[in-house]
């Protein structure tokens, strides 16, 4: 008895293997193409993110502090006189931490970073010359535009699109036809948008190579496995 419990376990296992591998070699047998594509799509930039660095330090925290405050209210008060929407600023905390510095030992350290848009370029460019005179050393800016997430849906569409296009080529190439799609993978956007040369914005007065219109590039990929009719 305890032999032939023995051989049906073992014919239960088979069974189950048998039943197990067959199923796997029909999936495994479907036919299929995988893509990846990229679609991309040109906006023009309409407005600019300038990012201003506050940093003051000092071997005496309270110090540090303090003249940190000045030019917080300082960049404060030349928002509200630039008449700078309030939901177009963005302003983290005052952060201080104690660092050394090669030349000036160990101290104190303030930092803050204050992200204004700004949708006039010569705004942009007086604001930072009055900034440098009045003891700010440290910004930076970025093109952007109030229609990217527009911009990333149809980056996105054309990305689909030239997927089962590729999809469509392959499968002709082969005597086939696409079926249906399997899966698809999508990330975030792999391109931040943003166009280089702020930096010489208050070189000229008169002129300068803001005024030329900057498009900037959004780009979409998914990865596409597409089943094959066989």
């Amino acid at each position: 008895m305890r032999k032939l419990s023995i051989f049906n376990l073992l014919l239960a296992f088979l069974i189950i293997f048998v039943m197990v591998s067959t199923g796997i070699a029909r999936q495994s047998g479907k036919a299929t193409i995988s893509v990846q594509a990229t679609g991309e799509v040109e906006i023009p930039a309409n407005l600019i993110q300038f990012h201003v660095n506050i940093t003051q330090f000092h071997a005496d925290p309270k110090e540090a502090f303090a003249r940190h405050k000045e030019l917080e209210s300082f960049l404060t008060d030349l928002i509200l006189e630039e008449d700078i929407s309030e939901r177009h600023i963005t302003a983290n905390p005052i952060s201080i931490s104690q660092t050394r510095r090669q030349q000036e030992g160990t101290g104190f350290e303030t930092r803050q970073q204050v992200t204004i848009r700004i949708d006039d370029v010569t705004q942009f460019e007086n604001m930072q010359l009055t900034l440098i005179e009045n003891g700010f050393t440290s910004f930076s800016g970025n093109f952007s535009s109030t229609d990217i997430a527009e911009a990333q849906d149809k980056a996105l569409d054309k990305a689909v699109r030239e997927a089962y296009r590729k999809a469509e080529i392959l499968a002709n190439a082969a005597g086939n036809t696409i079926d249906r799609v399997i899966s698809i993978e999508y990330g975030a956007s792999d391109v931040t948008p943003r166009a280089r040369g702020l930096q010489v914005a208050f070189e000229s007065a008169d002129r300068t190579l803001l005024q030329f219109e900057r498009m900037l590039p959004i780009r979409e990929k998914v990865f596409v496995v597409f089943q094959v009719k066989e």
